[in-house]
């Protein structure tokens, strides 16, 4: 039996779902989802789901309410067993979950309500704005300044010019002089603290912040803000237009590997940031070693240490060693070396504590300190798993303390292709780029070459993770702006925040 679920997605920012939300949206087999929607919690649907976007503009209506509501009906009679109906922020705050409820119920159609966070009391949260505050505000009203035909609602405006504590338009971005007006009409002061929120909870989001008076020019276009929440009262003071996400406003790009950029990113947004992704590499297996790899792995006995110097390197190994049909059993006889906080992050992930850990996370200090610090026997040969584009350094200075290295190029790194438009609007439009890796710095400076764009690099401020990819950033004449002081996605951050919060 077909249950169809009214949705509330919440304002924007994935975090703010409910448990329940979550748990809908990524098992549904048909999603039907409004413009108000943040793309964020779009991608988390599954892709095999079905979906409909139903989306309304102003002025661009994509589907009318009574359609949205036969078209519930229609899917319901499918057959499918769990519809979601996704709404932005709480299916019955300004959003016709009542009207679908009604539509459903009288259909015999199963549904459940799942309420969401609306964004009248989230965005201006996002902003340090607390709509209610005992010695400011002890009242707030929520209220649409939509309406059917596009003109300002009716409202009593001396009953809300009275009420004395917070008020929320939705929908008001076209109206807002002729609310600002008749707010102050009916008593009003012209000085009371007002806001423009737009895209409240994303790293888009802006704040506007004037008094009453400000916001009375008719020919003033607030468009560009859409979509966004008038606030009106005192309790805006609280704010001093500032955000407690450090990062807000900033936009930072993102170059790591698509399947890699997740944590980053959510990092990123998490204070504040716009994450502009722009991943320069593609991994992907080595076929062309197949049997080599298997080799190595039937006769992993031979190496006494094994050395991993990337978290790619063990996501590759594992696979294959999984592939093969062995787990992490089969490391038993070796011991294992790791560069870096990151990279033994994936390995203690696999099940796999490191036997050793340099205090510097580059190839002469991993080198260095393991010959000073690690009796380990010469006739036993080493192995690396690593990339096929890989440096040798790490090899090649064992081998200097007598040490017999055999690399194992699991993986190859892949550029990816882009437009020249596509970016020169990304780069001119940051505040940072950041590069997890040589690799990333090699592909991207590669590509800006095909396009002569270079230049934009040397405008762009450069944030790095650790000396060696510094290293392949001043190979071409550049200057990381900023290196984080481990080689840990927190520690950039952290470092990002320190530079422009």
């Amino acid at each position: 039996m077909s249950t169809v679920y009214l949705v509330g997605a919440g304002p924007g920012d994935p975090k703010l779902l409910t448990r329940r939300a979550y748990e809908l949206i990524t098992s549904a087999e048909i999603v039907v989802y409004d413009a108000l929607v943040s793309p964020r919690v779009i991608e988390l649907i599954p892709p095999t789901t079905r979906l409909y976007n139903v989306g309304k503009r102003y002025g661009a209506h994509s589907m009318k309410q009574p359609e949205i509501n036969a078209l519930l009906v229609e899917l319901a009679s499918e057959g499918a067993s769990k519809i979601v109906r996704l709404k932005g922020g709480d299916p019955f705050v300004f959003a016709h979950g009542g009207e679908e409820m009604n539509v459903l119920r009288e259909a015999g159609i199963r549904y459940e309500i799942v309420p969401g966070i609306t964004a009248g009391l989230a965005a201006p949260a996002y902003f340090d704005i607390p709509v209610t505050h005992r010695a400011v505000s002890r009242s707030f009203t929520c209220l649409t300044a939509h309406s059917e035909s596009g003109e300002l609602s009716a409202f009593d405006w001396q009953a809300l010019a009275k009420l004395g504590g917070t008020l929320i338009f939705y929908m008001g971005v076209r109206q807002i002089a002729s609310i600002s007006q008749a707010l102050i009409e009916a008593g009003c002061s012209a000085a009371t603290p007002a806001a423009l929120v737009s895209r409240g909870t994303t790293p888009q989001q802006a704040l506007l912040a004037r008094t009453l008076g400000e916001f009375t020019d008719p020919e003033e276009d607030f468009t560009a803000y859409t979509p966004a929440l008038f606030v009106i009262g005192e309790v805006i003071r609280l704010s001093e237009g500032r955000t407690s996400r450090p990062l807000a406003g900033k936009k930072v790009i993102v170059t790591r590997a698509r399947h890699q950029a997740s944590s980053l990113q959510e990092a990123l947004e998490s204070e504040g940031a716009e994450a502009l992704l722009l991943p320069t590499i593609e991994l992907s297996s080595n076929e062309a070693i197949n049997s080599e790899v298997s080799t190595h792995l039937s006769q992993l006995a031979r190496y006494v240490w094994i050395f991993f110097t990337s978290p790619n390197a063990v996501e590759f190994f594992f696979a294959a060693l999984h592939r093969a049909g062995l787990d992490a059993r089969a490391l038993s006889p070796c011991r294992i070396a790791s560069l870096g906080p990151m990279t033994t992050a994936a390995l203690e992930a696999q099940g796999i504590k490191p036997d050793f850990m340099p205090s510097e996370y580059h190839a002469k200090a991993f080198a260095h300190e393991f010959v000073e610090q690690v009796s380990a026997p010469h006739d036993k040969p080493l192995l690396l798993p690593a990339s096929a584009l890989a440096h040798d350094d790490l090899a090649h200075l064992l081998e200097e303390s007598g040490y017999r290295c055999e690399r194992l190029p699991l993986y190859t790194n892949s550029p990816i292709h882009y437009e020249a438009e596509e970016l020169r609007a990304t780069l001119a439009s940051a505040d940072y780029l950041t590069a997890c890796s040589s690799s990333a710095v090699h592909h991207l400076v590669e590509l800006l070459e095909q396009y002569q764009l270079t230049d934009l690099l040397r405008e762009l401020p450069i944030a790095v993770l650790g000396e060696q990819t510094a290293g392949a950033v001043r190979s071409y004449g550049l200057e990381p702006q900023l290196i984080a002081p481990q080689a840990t996605i927190p520690s950039l951050v952290g470092a990002l925040i320190e530079r422009l919060g």
